[in-house]
């Protein structure tokens, strides 16, 4: 089968197509062939090793974090799966995999697809449905609270807008000129646009922060909190919080990981307000409360592009700039 993989980590973005056998399953896995895969930020982290801290990967390795396609296998001890189910999931960062014809993974964390979602539609939601989920479980979030998402018309806003609006939050969002008609179809309260507006002189007293820009960020995004407000970080780095939270961390991780957290855990106690960090967990039951989520709001994710298998260099290339609106796409069946 094909698989798009990398050797070693690189600078340069490059992926190569493969050749590779297709996975046998166990008892507890499931085995899916893929049509359609996300193509998300984290990649770009994974190829050029910057999540080396989190991950230690097994070269090659086949890139691709979330995927939607049909079962064509289930192990002996699954019973919540058949042949021919359309479903989505989310493998773990650790070991991804997505970008592949076929793919095994545990049959705890597969969920089945949305019913109102083509197989394209579908591979938008896992990663970022995932994140919006776990993240408003840590932050606690109650209605009516005031979120900000930096960044937020990108492969993540597109699904975390209006989820987080259904869950009855007021959310503002940041980005290019061109997403304010995008952040307004998705239903954000209130838009930021960085190129002529710096959010720190118009937004105060917010409840919460989901950064996806950076360390580079945090010390303006801690000034639009509230006392007490609370800033969680998909990208700037763990912190003493994160250790605490992570119970399979070793005891030198959740050393470093303190140590690594302090700038950001000082500035935000300097502030009387808090910093935290997600790295993000499959789960298929979450996923399975997304489905009907999207279903009852007869909600789809917005699609910025499409790329074919063969293209997956440029697709990853797209999501690197930043500046897409909605999620990026690669078709790895044609055949949908």
């Amino acid at each position: 089968m094909k698989a798009a993989q990398i050797s070693k980590y690189s600078k340069t973005l490059e992926v190569e197509i493969n050749s590779i056998d297709i996975p046998s399953i166990t008892s507890t896995q499931v085995l899916i062939k893929t049509k359609a895969a996300g193509v998300d930020p984290h990649l770009v982290l994974a190829i050029t090793g910057k999540v080396k801290l989190f991950d230690h990967y097994d070269f090659p390795l086949t890139l691709g974090n979330e995927l939607a396609g049909v079962v064509i296998e289930v192990g002996a001890g699954v019973m919540d799966f058949k042949v021919g189910d359309h479903v989505y999931t989310m493998p773990p960062l650790d070991k991804m995999g997505a970008f592949a014809e076929y793919v095994a993974v545990d049959a705890a964390i597969v969920a089945k697809m949305p019913a109102n979602l083509s197989f394209k539609e579908a591979a938008a939601v896992p990663l970022s449905a995932l994140t919006i989920i776990q993240a408003l479980a840590i932050l606690d979030a109650r209605q009516g609270a005031k979120l900000f998402i930096s960044g937020g018309t990108g492969g993540f806003g597109q699904i975390a807008i209006p989820y987080a609006k259904s869950q009855g939050l007021f959310v503002t969002v940041s980005g290019s000129g061109s997403a304010r008609d995008l952040a307004n179809r998705l239903g954000a309260d209130e838009f930021i646009d960085y190129e002529t507006q710096d959010y720190t002189h118009i937004l105060r007293g917010y409840d919460y922060v989901i950064d996806t820009r950076g360390a580079s960020e945090i010390s303006k995004q801690i000034k639009i909190l509230k006392p007490g407000g609370k800033l969680l970080s998909l990208i700037a780095g763990p912190n003493a919080r994160f250790a605490n939270r992570s119970a399979d961390l070793s005891t030198g991780k959740k050393i470093l990981f303190n140590l690594l957290g302090l700038p950001f855990d000082g500035l935000a106690k300097w502030h009387k307000k808090s910093y935290d960090f997600i790295y993000v967990q499959p789960s298929g039951k979450q996923l399975a409360a997304f489905t009907q989520y999207l279903e009852k709001a007869k909600s789809k994710p917005v699609i910025d592009s499409e790329y074919p298998f063969d293209q997956v260099n440029a697709a990853i290339t797209k999501i690197a700039t930043g500046h897409s609106q909605g999620k990026v796409i690669l078709k790895v069946d044609d055949e949908e």
